[in-house]
């Protein structure tokens, strides 16, 4: 049964899909001598901008918008999913569902007028949660039915903070949304952690955000990730970091290189294998 991490902050620009490509990423190559399904990785791209999806399947050709997420969320039955599923572009074992910007975006304006509109995704997943280890589902940066959706459907949810004052000003929203979802769909719904993002250590403010933090949210705030080129060079190129700045020898248990975005994507990969797999040895 797969884990569904839903990567959720109602703020843009926070480094939502930058952690969503490489936290998938990482865990499939962590995974990656994992036979079957426990070695598999689904990610699934809520945000109408479709970017995690430039960053991980460039190379697939564009969908039909009733082959891809959008008919899963909108249409009653939903299509099959298993048929949607397809391989991502740099990872054997990373698998995606595609989408199309303008279905999304119709998707966006039906789902509130459709019926059961909140559990649509989790309903269109359910077939294919015992095909994976992991599910990791990037979210867009409003407060909406998509964004419902995804947390609905999750187990765990990560949120990118900004080390910003205003990165951190919208959070308070964020947890009345997932303390709804708790209360109406999914009371199991667990905070994973507050993942510090585009952190610059000569900024005096980032470090008083990281104190805040620290305070408002004991033993849920994450070690940082630092603003870092090779993101940006990474995302910009059509793949993840790991991808982007590999190791000179790859192994399933060294993923990271000597780039400091690699390193810190890989800690956060194995916080979460220890978290979901704690009795497992990956």
């Amino acid at each position: 049964m797969a884990i569904t991490i839903t990567i959720a902050n109602e703020k843009g620009g926070v480094g939502k899909t930058t952690t969503a490509v490489n936290l998938a990423a990482g865990l499939a190559l962590r995974l990656s001598q994992t036979e079957g399904p426990a070695g598999r990785v689904l990610l699934v791209d809520m945000d109408p901008q479709g970017h995690a999806l430039l960053a991980t399947a460039f190379g697939l050709p564009a969908v039909d918008a009733k082959k891809g997420l959008a008919a899963l969320l909108t249409e009653s039955p939903p299509p099959s999913v298993q048929v949607m599923i397809q391989r991502a572009e740099h990872h054997p074992n990373l698998f995606v569902v595609p989408s199309s910007r303008p279905s999304m975006v119709e998707a966006a304006r039906l789902l509130p007028t459709l019926m059961a509109n909140e559990t649509r995704l989790s309903r269109a997943l359910a077939p294919v949660v015992d095909q994976f280890a992991f599910i990791v589902v990037d979210t867009p940066p409003t407060t909406g039915d998509l964004l419902v959706n995804a947390l609905v459907a999750a187990d765990l949810v990560l949120i990118p903070v900004e080390t910003s004052y205003l990165g951190v000003s919208g959070l308070r929203e964020l947890q009345k949304t997932i303390d709804l979802v708790r209360l109406h769909f999914r009371p199991q719904l667990e905070i994973l952690g507050y993942l510090p993002t585009l952190t610059e250590e000569q900024r005096s403010e980032a470090q008083e955000i990281l104190v805040e933090l620290k305070k408002r949210y004991p033993g849920l705030l994450l070690p940082p990730i630092h603003k870092s080129s090779d993101l940006a060079y990474a995302h910009s190129s059509h793949m993840d970091v790991f991808t982007y700045r590999p190791p000179r020898a790859r192994r399933s248990d060294q993923i990271a290189s000597s780039s400091r975005a690699t390193q810190e994507y890989a800690d956060l990969v194995e916080r979460i294998l220890a978290r979901a797999l704690p009795t497992a040895s990956v």
